[in-house]
């Protein structure tokens, strides 16, 4: 095959998925119609609107028989036709008196069928042509009430509208695609895995990006915020790097993104921040692109997909994190999940509690939700936590706030020694933190030299150094006075938030990092260990910019743990 049937096929196949899935658009957008327009319904229609009910139940039917029929496809299994459900007439008859919420609920189900159909075909075109079934009988089950038809047509006029905007826009989006992903085409000679796996991911990338932004166009619509013609002109300046100027952003170590964007787009800018576009990923299948990260390569120059950070910025990779509230963590290769910590931490707490005199008791909650006095002497840190009437074993003591008083109060205070302390946390971060025994050694880079951005130190110092003892004066209770251990909440952060850096610098090669608030678009850039330590405020003078927005559960096996890091 020669190199221009290549490009020709690959543009072809582009093109086809960013205009694939309007039939989904089309019926989707009519079911939302259809909800609004279910309550208002002429009353005395009440047989004819029962019957309307049991043409959604066919339709739900009839959207489990495609999602069965795409799933024995996939098997390369035969399947069986099942009979046309077409609702008992007579038990019709008995729900007369039942509220509408039946059929909106219904209707959501059938919405949820629609999109699994588009989840789990392998064609998207099979799938578009199943779906156009289903929106043909929509069509027919409206016909009988004028207000439902009317309330359809309306917001079909409004989603065709934006279907064609979108349309019209599908080769922009392709090239905003390419360049989100880091997608370029090459000569035939260069076609290799991935390559093709590249060209999938823009491909993927440009169908999803298509739909987010087909809703966020109905929005604008609706609050006639800005005209299509504004947003086509922005869409191209996207492309043209025309609307942040990203080499500014990094040259300041903080600030807000607004403050770098072209005048000339600022009020189309601010009508994507207000529609989310800095929450917005495309989720998993589109490529490991986060929240953040996309709005930045998208609407930033230069902004090109890294190799090691998620975005290369002139001559520098940056990792973005992005978030409102909880912050980004430091998903390091070499950080295992919390449940391999819990058991070295489990273990050491019980070590501590077996000081505890022999009438000394705890409060434990229990698998029923009961609270339980059990010896202290014997406890391990472990309780129950039952939700919605699901127990599930966890630690008493995790990683955040609530815990760090809670262990401090019933562990540290009470009964552990300055060794033990340490002894706890020292343990627990090193089962946690597979390259902890690197930390404190000279590094190389993978072509063998010296790495100088890494700078050797010693973690359990630092660990060290949050735990202090404090002395209480004289009192009823201790007529002597006491001398008690106790750890520093927000010490102890910083000491295992330097320590998770440098395992991510080590085992990822992350090296400059921007904590990026969605919420208001302030962000914060620290570029090695040292610096992200000043940013929490640690020197003379310095302000606090980087905070902690959330710890982790010691028996989460999904999250990074790390706490969760945002600008402040």
């Amino acid at each position: 095959m020669r190199f221009t049937d290549i490009k020709q096929s690959m543009d072809r196949r582009l093109t086809e998925a960013a205009n694939a899935g309007l039939e989904y658009q089309h019926t989707v957008h009519d079911i939302d119609a259809i909800k609004k327009a279910i309550p208002q319904i002429d009353p005395s229609k009440s047989v004819e609107k029962q019957t309307f009910k049991n043409d959604i139940k066919t339709l739900l039917a009839k959207a489990d028989n495609a999602i069965k029929l795409l799933l024995a496809k996939n098997k390369d299994q035969p399947i069986s036709e099942e009979p046309n459900v077409v609702g008992d007439k007579m038990t019709a008859l008995k729900g007369l008196e039942q509220e509408d919420q039946e059929a909106l609920d219904d209707l959501d189900r059938l919405k949820a069928k629609i999109e699994k159909i588009y989840q789990i075909a392998r064609d998207p075109k099979e799938a578009e042509e199943l779906v156009a079934e289903i929106n043909q009988d929509l069509d027919k089950v409206t016909k009988n009430f004028e207000r439902v038809r009317q309330q359809r047509d309306d917001a079909r006029a409004e989603r065709d509208t934006a279907i064609n905007f979108v349309k019209e826009v599908t080769s922009v989006l392709i090239q905003l695609g390419n360049k989100v992903q880091g997608y370029q085409l090459e000569d035939e000679d260069k076609m290799n895995a991935a390559m093709r796996k590249k060209a999938i991911n823009a491909e993927k990338f440009t169908k999803t990006l298509k739909q987010a932004l087909f809703g966020k166009i109905i929005d604008m619509q609706e609050d006639n915020k800005v005209k299509p013609e504004d947003i086509k002109q922005f869409l191209q300046a996207c492309v043209d790097g025309k609307v942040i100027n990203m080499i500014n952003v990094i040259a300041k170590d903080r600030g807000n993104i607004k403050d770098h964007v072209n005048p000339d787009f600022k009020e189309v800018f601010d009508v994507f921040v207000e529609e989310n576009i800095f929450s917005y990923a495309p989720g998993t299948t589109s490529g490991a692109i986060g929240p953040g990260e996309m709005a930045l390569s998208m609407m930033g120059n230069p902004a090109e997909k890294g190799k090691k950070g998620d975005l290369k910025i002139g001559d520098e990779e940056v990792e973005v994190k992005a978030s409102a509230k909880t912050g980004g963590r430091f998903n390091s290769k070499k950080i295992t999940k919390a449940t391999t910590g819990w058991a070295v931490w489990s273990a050491k707490i019980n070590e501590i509690m077996q000081s505890a005199d022999k009438d000394a008791t705890i409060n434990v909650q229990q698998k029923d939700g009961q609270i339980k006095k059990i010896k202290a002497n014997t406890y391990n840190g472990n309780q129950y936590n039952v939700i919605k009437g699901k127990a599930k074993e966890g630690s008493k003591y995790n990683w955040n706030k609530k815990g760090f008083d809670a262990l401090n109060a019933e562990v540290i205070e009470p009964y552990a020694t300055p060794e033990q302390t340490a002894d706890l946390f020292i343990s627990s971060i090193k089962a946690l933190v597979q390259n902890y025994n690197d930390l404190g050694k000279p590094a190389t880079n993978q072509d063998g030299t010296p790495n100088k951005h890494h700078v050797p130190f010693d973690p359990k110092t630092l660990i060290i150094e949050a735990i202090k003892q404090e002395k209480e004066p004289p009192s009823e209770k201790y007529p002597d006075g006491r001398i008690y251990t106790t750890v520093d909440r927000k010490k102890m952060n910083i000491a295992y938030s330097k320590i998770a850096y440098a395992s991510y610098h080590l085992a990822d090669g992350i090296t400059t990092v921007m904590l990026l608030r969605t919420d208001s678009l302030d962000y914060t850039i620290f570029r090695n260990a040292d610096d992200l330590v000043g940013k929490f405020g640690t020197g003379k003078e310095a302000p606090e910019t980087v905070s902690i927005g959330g710890g982790f559960n010691w028996n989460d096996d999904q999250q990074t743990p790390t706490p969760g890091y945002i600008a402040s």
